[in-house]
C-alpha cells in the first residue's frame, strides 16, 4: 500500500463515518405527531340530528390545536389535551342559538378512526369519525 493509497482510505473512511452519525443523529429527539393529527369528518348524534363538521387537529407532541368547521361557522377549541394511549380531548363553546353551550370531548383514536362523546348540560352526544385522507 501506497501513502496516497492510505491516505485516501482514511479519509473515505472518516467520510463514512460522518456521514453514519449524522444519519444516525438527524432523528433523534425528535417526538413524533400524534395520531390525532389530521382532518377528521366528525358524525355528532344531537338532540337536533345528526351534525356533520370537521374537526382539524394541528399542532405537535408539546402543544396542539383544535378547531371545528360547519356550514354554520367555525370554532376553535381550547384545553386541547392528547395522551399516548390514544385519548384526545378539547373543549369548545359554541352560540346554540343566543346561548354559549359548552362541549368537553373526551375520546379515542384508534388508528384512522376516531370515536367518543361531548359533554353538554344536555347531555352527552355521541361523535364518531374518519380521517380525511388528503
Amino acid at each position: 500500500m501506497t501513502p496516497q493509497t492510505g491516505k485516501l482510505r482514511y479519509t473515505l473512511l472518516l467520510a463514512l463515518v460522518a456521514a453514519l452519525l449524522t444519519f444516525a443523529c438527524s432523528g433523534y429527539g425528535a417526538p413524533a405527531l400524534p395520531a390525532a393529527v389530521g382532518s377528521w369528518n366528525l358524525s355528532i348524534e344531537t338532540p337536533l340530528g345528526t351534525q356533520e363538521p370537521t374537526l382539524i387537529v394541528g399542532g405537535d407532541a408539546s402543544a396542539l390545536t383544535a378547531m371545528m368547521t360547519s356550514p354554520q361557522g367555525d370554532v376553535e377549541g381550547t384545553d386541547v389535551s392528547w395522551n399516548d394511549d390514544g385519548t384526545l380531548g378539547f373543549t369548545m363553546e359554541i352560540d346554540a342559538g343566543g346561548q354559549q353551550l359548552r362541549m368537553v370531548f373526551t375520546g379515542m383514536v384508534e388508528g384512522d378512526a376516531i370515536s367518543g362523546a361531548f359533554a353538554t348540560d344536555f347531555g352527552d352526544m355521541e361523535t364518531t369519525g374518519t380521517r380525511v385522507v388528503e
